[in-house]
């Protein structure tokens, strides 16, 4: 069965309407299953939590397009899954109020949510069927938060049909304002509307919300009794219906470039099933390299505010190839504990994998999980965003080290000096052996280079490679096993394995190139370095 349709050199990113997607023949996954899948749901009020660029918002509009009895769409859904199920006689059979939750500010939110309901009203009902209640909120700008559910009643009285509600990103103004003084009170209000409106509302045809994050009972859903919420850790029918699935990616991709995606993009696990990051995967299509496009997309600073020295330590660890830990998992996040930002342990992990930073895998008993990084990609985002925030108060002076790599025997003593020094600082106890590069690779990013890390190059994968105008460094570790190791000749092999591999194919050959050995042993190392020939 085709799941690809459209023209795959036409990768629209910045859109999410699904008549534009597929008038203009833009390239499109065809993820209409979800239709199916909602129709088919007995409960009315659902929850769908995934990560940021996962496709929330198209497929919202996708429900919106196919429901809305104002419109004629049956063309846009021409040779889609949906088409050739029973439940396509529902296309265009209900009023459809699609209330944008992501555009809702602070300082005037529920003036925005007045405009959203009046014009949802004004698109079903003239002028003589809006009843008097619904009148006064318009007309003089009443405070009640029971209005949403007042215009359903209205709309579905009108038209003998029960409307569908569609919110998207509906947590989007609590998560941007957790340190607003209105806080409580914006919570508050939202909360009420919930409650007031979908709450046991016989007039209701469903109710469908996405987000990123499953807030807990004091958050906006509490009062909802009979919401049902697909989270990232709930095995569903609706497990491949966001994001990119396998077989999707399989007829997506080249067999190279599948490869490849599985490498960066792959293994992000919800519910039963591991999924591609689709922003990522259509993004390397787009530009034709392998790089950190979601985590570029987004910033982390409240992920990066709840790290102490424990968490950094156990990422740190994660890092390390294969790595797993073990956290007792809060599936429902606690909006007031991110606020005052005293995140405890399975807070912390929950929020970081539902957000899309980190993934699991569930343990046989109890509420135990075993944490991950998922994929390359979630590697280097870790590395150059968390890591480097962390560690960048501790680079004093380490541009100027470098800047004295011309005298290699000078360089050497100070980055041998430095590097000890920030390893005494940074031990929590574990073996950092492991984690070495990671660590410096964060000091050279808060230093202010360019920095890569592990990238191939020759015959095999450097460490670290420091870029600068001025000149090229690559930077190899070798860890000893055991105390009696001789350090500084583990240095020199470094050296010598940079030399094996021709780690310095294809550097530039009019900037100079130096190579840096390192030895280690817990918080001891041995620095060695020299220029490189280019001949």
């Amino acid at each position: 069965m085709q799941r690809i349709f459209g023209n795959r050199e036409r990768i629209d990113l910045s859109r999410s309407e699904f008549r534009v997607f597929i008038e203009e023949g833009n390239l499109y996954v065809d993820k209409t299953r979800f239709i199916a899948h909602v129709i088919d749901e007995p409960s009315n009020v659902l929850l769908f939590t995934r990560p940021r660029r996962s496709g929330k918002s198209l497929n919202l509009d996708m429900l919106r397009a196919f429901f809305d009895c104002k419109l004629d769409t049956k063309g846009l859904f021409k040779g889609l899954y949906i088409e050739s199920q029973p439940v396509f006689d529902r296309i265009n059979s209900c009023p459809v109020i699609y209330l944008n939750f992501k555009e809702l500010r602070a300082d005037n939110y529920k003036e925005q949510l007045r405009e959203m309901l009046h014009d949802a009203a004004m698109r079903y009902l003239d002028d003589s069927q809006i009843d008097m209640w619904v009148r006064k909120y318009f007309d003089y700008a009443s405070d009640s938060t029971g209005v949403a559910g007042r215009i359903v009643r209205n709309i579905h009285e009108a038209y003998g049909v029960k409307p569908y509600v569609l919110i998207d990103e509906y947590d989007k103004i609590l998560m941007d304002n957790l340190s607003d003084p209105e806080y409580e009170t914006i919570r508050d209000w939202l909360k009420n509307v919930f409650e007031s409106s979908f709450k046991d509302n016989h007039h209701l045809g469903k109710c469908i919300m996405v987000g990123v994050t499953r807030v807990s009972q004091e958050g906006l859903l509490s009062g909802l009794n009979n919401i049902k919420i697909l989270d990232v850790f709930f095995p569903s029918v609706y497990d491949g219906d966001f994001s990119l699935t396998e077989e999707e990616a399989a007829e997506l991709l080249e067999k190279e470039q599948l490869e490849a995606a599985r490498e960066w993009y792959n293994n992000y696990r919800v519910g039963n099933k591991k999924l591609y990051t689709m922003f990522s995967v259509l993004s390397y299509m787009e530009w034709g390299v392998l790089d950190n496009y979601w985590g570029m997309s987004g910033t982390m600073d409240m992920l990066m505010e709840a790290l102490n020295a424990e968490r950094t330590d156990a990422i740190t660890d994660l890092l390390s190839e294969g790595r797993e830990i073990e956290a007792a998992i809060k599936r429902r996040m606690s909006l007031r504990q991110l606020r005052s930002g005293d995140l405890d342990d399975g807070s912390f992990y929950s929020f970081a994998v539902q957000a899309g930073y980190l993934t699991y895998e569930k343990m046989p008993h109890g509420k135990l999980y075993k944490i991950s990084l998922p994929n390359r990609e979630l590697h280097e985002v870790w590395e150059e965003f968390i890591l480097e925030d962390m560690l960048k108060s501790r680079h004093t002076n380490l541009k100027d080290i470098f800047k004295k790599i011309k005298d290699t025997a000078l360089f050497c003593e100070s980055f041998e000096e430095f590097i000890n020094f920030q390893l005494s600082c940074y031990d929590t106890g574990k073996e950092l052996e492991k984690t070495y590069h990671v660590l410096v690779f964060g000091l050279i990013l808060g230093a202010g280079f360019k920095c890569s890390s592990n990238r191939e190059r020759g015959y095999g994968r450097y460490d670290l490679w420091l870029e600068s105008p001025e000149f090229n460094v690559i930077i190899e570790f070798k860890r000893a096993k055991k105390e009696t190791e001789d350090l500084e000749e583990l240095a020199s092999a470094a050296i010598e394995q940079i030399n094996k591999k021709k780690y310095y194919t294809n550097f530039p050959k009019t900037i100079p190139l130096y190579k840096v050995g390192v030895g280690c042993f817990k918080t001891e190392c041995s620095v060695t370095a020299e220029s490189h020939d280019f001949g």
